[in-house]
C-alpha cells in the first residue's frame, strides 16, 4: 500500500486525514462465474453494459436461456456488489446491486466489485461515480472504437479511505440530497415526455386531416388512418413515390471498397431521428464506391428521397439532403409529382402503431417487403400537404424549445449531482454533524 504513484490516484484533492488506499485491497474483483451453475435450459436474467443508465441505474435486463445467451453473460453478482464497465468505458455505466434475483447475470464487460470490511458498498458506489474517478477510468482505458481498462489496472486505482463511521457520514449526507435531484429528474423526465406525446399526437391529427377546411370526413377503410376529408385520396404509397431498396456490396471483394465517396446509409445513421426533430441527412458514417455500388444491388437516389428504416431500429424515416445509397435495411421513396418529401416522411412518423402491428409475430425486428408495398397514404392537394407540413414544423417547434429547456435544467441538476458526490468523498464538505439513520445491510 506504499510507493503510491501520482498516477494511480484520481482524488488526489482528498482530505490529509483520509487513508489512500488501492482498490485491490478493499475489493474482491470478479468473484463468481457462471461456471457449473446452470443448465442450457435454465432462464437468466442477463445484465449488459447498455442496460444501466448515466445515474446508475439497471433499467433494462434480458430474461433468456442459459444456452442462448451471449457469451458475456459470465458473472454472478450479490447484494452490495458494484459494477463498472470495463468496456466502453465512456458509457460510464456503474451500477450498485441492491436486490439480485438468483439467476442475475451480468455482462465479463463489467468489473464485479465486492466490497470488503474495510468499506461501505454505498460510499464505494459514490466514489466510484465521481468525476475524477470517472475521468481516470476513461484516461487509462486502451483502444480507440472499443476503449477498455483491465482489471489490473483498475485496481491499482488509488482511493480515500476514511473511517468506516465517516464513509457512513458522507453516505448519509449524500442520500437525501441525490433523492431530492432524482425526484426533480424524473418528474422534468416525466414532463418530457408528456411533451414528445404532443408532439406525436398533433403530427398525427394534422396527417390525418384535423385542420382541413373541408367539414365532411369519410372512412379511409384504412384501421390507422381512419376518417379523413373528403376531398383527400387514399393511395398505395407506391403510387405516388417509387420504392427502391438498398444493398450492401459485398465485403470479400477489396476492390468495392475502395476509393469510397458514395453517402451510403446505414443503421449507424439512425440515432439522430430517433425523437424524429431531425429531418434531412447530409453525411453518412460510411460510404461506399461506384464500383461497388455498380456490382451489388444497390443503387444512387436522389436528393429529396425519403428513407425509412426496416430493419432492426424499426420505423425511423429521413429524407436524403444530398443523392445516396443505402443498405439493404431500409426501404426508399422517390416521390413523383403528387406528393411531397416532407409530407410523406410525417406521415411514416405518425405510423408508429401501424408498424408495431406489422412485426407482431415476427421472431426479428423486420417490416418485409411485401407488407412495405401494401402501404397506404392518405394523399391531399399538394398545397395542403405544404400547409400541414409547415403547421406541424411551426407547431413542433415550439414544443422542441420546451423540450430543450426541460434538457438542459436536467443537465443542471446532473452536475449539480456530480459536484455533491465528488465534494464529498473528496473531503470539501464538512459532514462531521451529519445524523445517521439506521441502514439495512447487504449481508
Amino acid at each position: 500500500m506504499n510507493n503510491l504513484r501520482d498516477n494511480d490516484d484520481p482524488l488526489s484533492s482528498v482530505r490529509h486525514d483520509h487513508d489512500r488506499i488501492r482498490l485491490k485491497y478493499l475489493v474482491d474483483v470478479n468473484p463468481d462465474s457462471v461456471t457449473g451453475q446452470f443448465s442450457d435450459s435454465d432462464e437468466i436474467e442477463y445484465v449488459e453494459i447498455s442496460s444501466v443508465n448515466a445515474r446508475g441505474e439497471i433499467t433494462d435486463t434480458q430474461m433468456v436461456e442459459f444456452g442462448e445467451a451471449p457469451s458475456r453473460a459470465q458473472r454472478l453478482v450479490q447484494p452490495g456488489d458494484v459494477l463498472i464497465s470495463t468496456v466502453r468505458t465512456y458509457l460510464k455505466a456503474i451500477a450498485q446491486i441492491q436486490s439480485p434475483p438468483e439467476n442475475m447475470v451480468v455482462s465479463s464487460g463489467f468489473g464485479v466489485l465486492r466490497p470488503n470490511e474495510r468499506i461501505n458498498p454505498d460510499y464505494l458506489w459514490y466514489v466510484l461515480q465521481s468525476t475524477p474517478f470517472i475521468d481516470w477510468v476513461v484516461a487509462n482505458s486502451e483502444g480507440v472504437s472499443y476503449p477498455a481498462i483491465s482489471t489490473g489496472r483498475l485496481s491499482d486505482m488509488v482511493i480515500p479511505v476514511p473511517s468506516i463511521t465517516q464513509q457512513e457520514r458522507i453516505c448519509a449526507y449524500l442520500d437525501p440530497w441525490l433523492d431530492s435531484i432524482e425526484q426533480n429528474v424524473g418528474r422534468l423526465n416525466g414532463y418530457k415526455k408528456d411533451l414528445l406525446n404532443q408532439k406525436d399526437h398533433l403530427q398525427r391529427e394534422l396527417i390525418l386531416g384535423a385542420e382541413s377546411p373541408c367539414e365532411t370526413s369519410v372512412d379511409s377503410g384504412v384501421d390507422w388512418i381512419g376518417e379523413v376529408p373528403k376531398h383527400w385520396d387514399i393511395v398505395r404509397t407506391r403510387f405516388v413515390a417509387e420504392l427502391e431498396s438498398g444493398h450492401t456490396p459485398d465485403r470479400s471483394n477489396d476492390e468495392y471498397w475502395e476509393n469510397t465517396d458514395i453517402p451510403w446509409v446505414t443503421t449507424s445513421d439512425i440515432k439522430p431521428f430517433r425523437e424524429g426533430r431531425k429531418r434531412y441527412l447530409y453525411e453518412t458514417e460510411y460510404q461506399i464506391s461506384e464500383f461497388g455500388m455498380e456490382n451489388s444491388g444497390a443503387h444512387l437516389l436522389p436528393e429529396g428521397t425519403v428513407f425509412l428504416s426496416r430493419t432492426a431500429s424499426v420505423g425511423f424515416s429521413g429524407i436524403m439532403g444530398e443523392p445516396m445509397a443505402t443498405s439493404q435495411d431500409f426501404a426508399n421513396w422517390v416521390c413523383g409529382d403528387e406528393i411531397i418529401p416532407e409530407y410523406l416522411l410525417y406521415v411514416f412518423r405518425s405510423m408508429d402503431q401501424e408498424f408495431d402491428r406489422l412485426m407482431q409475430g415476427s421472431t426479428h425486428q423486420t417490416i418485409y417487403m411485401p407488407d412495405i408495398k401494401s402501404f397506404k397514404t392518405p394523399l391531399p392537394p399538394l398545397e395542403e400537404q405544404r400547409e400541414i407540413v409547415n403547421h406541424i414544423e411551426a407547431e413542433t417547434e415550439r414544443l422542441w424549445e420546451l423540450i430543450d429547456r426541460v434538457e438542459e435544467t436536467i443537465d443542471l441538476l446532473e452536475e449539480k449531482r456530480q459536484a455533491l458526490i465528488t465534494a464529498a468523498v473528496t473531503g470539501q464538505i464538512d459532514v462531521s454533524e451529519v445524523k445517521m439513520a439506521p441502514k439495512a445491510s447487504f449481508t
